[in-house]
């Protein structure tokens, strides 16, 4: 089964609220829209939006296009032109893209299906002054992955361009608030009752494995997950960008994690020196 087919797969089972043409995920857009209102108040953007009118965003992992459409409405509320892309695995989930920013800003997005990981063998140019990750993506992806994900990400941009994705610290969340579960509800609903169950642990990975199972239709589907803190999820993105920020939302330990300035040919003695922004 390919990458493409398993996210169709599970995202059949496991509950997420990405469909805008659906109540709840029209909810999770007006909330997102409102929250990159206040991120955009960052200096790191406002150095881009002050310095240039028009803006090209990529919107990665992008589902049904929440995050990407949400960043554009806002920078063409403020006056700035934006062309933006979608890429995805979910062809699906591209076509409601598609006619959700149609709906939304006037035009379609261009729609592209690659997986983040193999970006590096389709011959993108560092040409985008955005790129933008959102849905709490990063458990998808263990640090081996992660690592790639920000390779690429890195040689997409412009070299003052900007990498933003949302973040939870789930070692504080899983480990101290809530407790790892064996048995987890995550949707409990009249016609829809979803659980997740552990099933093991991955060490090479660091994965865990999880299988997501509707109770009603009793449709299954394995999931692997990597819990990331903010941490260390920002370490990482510090490797390849030359600064890291963060910005705190609705929690202390949930928000926006933002890298600044793709680093092209690090030198490593040099560039870890000093510390990044979001330690200061």
């Amino acid at each position: 089964m390919s990458r493409g087919e398993y996210l169709e797969r599970l995202y059949r089972v496991f509950p997420w609220a990405e469909d805008p043409s659906m109540a709840e995920g029209l909810r999770r857009y007006q909330d997102t829209v409102s929250e990159f209102k206040g991120i955009l108040g960052h200096e790191w953007f406002k150095g881009l939006t002050g310095g240039r009118r028009e803006l090209k965003v990529v919107d990665l992992c992008s589902g049904a296009g929440i995050g990407g459409v949400a960043l554009a409405r806002v920078l063409m509320d403020l006056g700035v032109r934006v062309s933006l892309t979608l890429v995805d695995l979910r062809r699906e989930s591209l076509d409601k893209a598609a006619e959700f920013g149609w709906r939304e800003l006037g035009f379609r997005p261009e729609v592209l299906i690659y997986d983040v990981l193999e970006l590096d063998e389709a011959g993108f140019e560092a040409m985008f002054d955005v790129a933008l990750m959102w849905g709490l993506t990063t458990p998808h992806f263990s640090p081996w992955e992660w690592v790639r994900v920000l390779a690429n990400v890195s040689k997409l941009l412009v070299d003052d361009g900007l990498f933003m994705y949302d973040e939870t610290d789930r070692t504080y969340v899983i480990s101290y608030l809530v407790g790892y579960k064996d048995v987890l509800p995550e949707l409990v609903e009249k016609d829809r009752v979803v659980l997740t169950i552990h099933k093991g642990r991955e060490f090479k990975s660091g994965y865990f494995n999880r299988l997501a199972l509707n109770l009603i239709t009793m449709e299954r589907e394995e999931m692997n997950v990597y819990f990331w803190d903010l941490a260390s999820s920002a370490t990482f993105t510090w490797v390849f960008f030359s600064d890291v920020d963060y910005i705190p939302a609705r929690r202390p330990y949930l928000g926006v994690i933002i890298g600044r300035g793709p680093r092209r040919t690090p030198n490593l003695e040099i560039s870890f020196k000093g510390r990044p922004t979001m330690l200061k």
